[in-house]
């Protein structure tokens, strides 16, 4: 545990450029005991050609081209690929703090049961300059806490609000995720598989919230797709009531408040008319 192999796992798709900037993260990482495996699942060779330079000047880079895309599969791969002890996914866009993994591993090797470690993360545009944070990234704490893991689960599940943070945020043990990436009580969720991991991670002991910005979220244009949004935030609901079944939301209050939470999230979306049909439904079974 002195100094544990940690795999940075990063599923690529047609975005050199900012992969570039994503790599080059890593490579400035004050702990060096890492391993980088990208797996590329773009429609050209430009990642490619890109990485080459890089393939030949650091042994830690393992870069793998699929010969068809793998979509979510591609996060599979990467993980199942990993050797280290610790993993930490990289979206392509984002960027890591160069104290990142330092940090962040100081917490498994200096406390017990920890299952989960994030922190505050910066927002940034194409040009990588600092944005104002958006309502799920505000920060939860001024200070670094470490919480029981199914009260921040709850915290964020009541909110609707993935506090926690997107895949590049957390650091988490490799041998804690028994399932693949994304899968939580059976089902595999696709725009929401960051938070149906969190909720397997958290179930397992307590978390680390780092109040110190220690990653960057990119946000841009192609993001911007409003089929997505519907579709993440029907999603939502879903886990809202899965997460009953492993133990989350325990209380009818607590339930309640995320059914509550989910409603007011969707207000003037008509498209998901049912999950308002499903919410009333079942507050009127809380009701008895």
């Amino acid at each position: 545990m002195n100094s544990p192999l940690v795999s940075i796992l990063i599923p690529a798709y047609n975005r050199p450029d900012t992969l570039r900037i994503a790599l080059e993260s890593v490579l400035e990482q004050t702990y060096s005991n890492l391993e980088i495996i990208i797996c590329d699942d773009s429609t050209n060779n430009e990642v490619q050609k890109m990485l080459m330079p890089y393939l030949h000047e650091d042994v830690r880079i393992k870069y793998f081209k699929n010969d068809k895309n793998l979509y979510l599969g591609n996060w599979h791969k990467c993980f199942n690929l990993a050797s280290g002890l610790f993993v930490n996914y990289l979206m392509d866009d984002d960027v890591f703090h160069k104290e990142k993994i330092e940090r962040m591993l100081y917490y498994y090797q200096n406390f017990e049961n920890i299952s989960l470690v994030t922190s505050y993360r910066n927002i940034i545009n194409e040009q990588g300059e600092i944005l104002p944070p958006i309502y799920a990234s505000r920060k939860l704490y001024e200070e670094t806490r470490i919480l029981d893991g199914y009260d921040l689960a709850n915290h964020m599940l009541s909110r609707c609000l993935n506090v926690i943070g997107e895949p590049t945020t957390v650091l988490f043990h490799k041998k804690d995720l028994i399932h693949p990436f994304g899968t939580f009580n059976g089902r595999q969720y696709s725009l929401l598989n960051d938070v149906a991991s969190w909720l397997n991670l958290l179930s397992k002991g307590k978390a680390v919230y780092i109040a110190d910005g220690l990653s960057s979220l990119r946000k841009h244009q192609s993001q911007n797709n409003q089929e997505l949004t519907r579709t993440s935030m029907t999603e939502w609901l879903d886990i809202v009531i899965a997460s009953r079944d492993q133990g989350y939301l325990h209380s009818d209050v607590l339930f309640r408040s995320a059914l509550h939470a989910y409603r007011l999230s969707i207000q003037g979306r008509p498209q998901i008319h049912t999950d308002l049909e499903r919410i009333e439904a079942l507050l009127s079974s809380l009701n008895g």
